[in-house]
């Protein structure tokens, strides 16, 4: 079992009452509910993260081609050769 702490937060009304609604549903506890979907939520955080460094990377490598002269022909000719 994880490590808990007790705590208090303000939690929206509405947000609770579909949470008790999502317990009574899965036949678990709102402790269930509440920290998986606080799970879910900082894991869609961290994909939208790794997400933003993957486009920094393709940018960046974009960027260092924009002065380089590519003949795109000459380009797919090779990887043609190289498919045979």
């Amino acid at each position: 079992m994880q490590n808990a702490v007790r705590t208090t937060i303000r939690i929206r009304k509405d947000l609770l009452d579909q949470s008790r609604l999502l317990a009574i549903k899965r036949g678990t506890n709102l402790q269930e509910v509440i920290n998986s979907t606080l799970a879910k939520g900082f894991g869609h955080i961290s994909d939208l993260y790794s997400q933003k460094q993957a486009m920094a990377k393709i940018d960046k490598f974009r960027q260092g081609l924009e002065d380089k002269n590519i003949n795109l022909q000459k380009l797919l000719e090779r990887s043609r050769k190289n498919l045979k």
